[in-house]
């Protein structure tokens, strides 16, 4: 258990960044609102793993 949390962490951390790296970029650009945070949220949801795993970067728990 403590292993999976140790993979997944920085993983989700990176997440968590991306996220609000991009909802400041909305920000920045004058964009806000629900739809436009929900839409950054699915693209860095999906569009991360799909990035890393691509690249042959993934964690162990990822490949099960």
């Amino acid at each position: 258990m403590t292993s999976k949390w140790r993979q997944l962490l920085p993983q989700m951390l990176i997440m968590l960044v991306l996220y609000f790296v991009g909802i400041n970029a909305l920000r920045l650009a004058g964009v806000e609102g629900f739809v436009p945070s929900v839409l950054v949220a699915l693209v860095v949801a999906f569009g991360y793993p799909r990035a890393v795993r691509s690249l042959g970067r993934e964690p162990e728990v990822w490949k099960r």
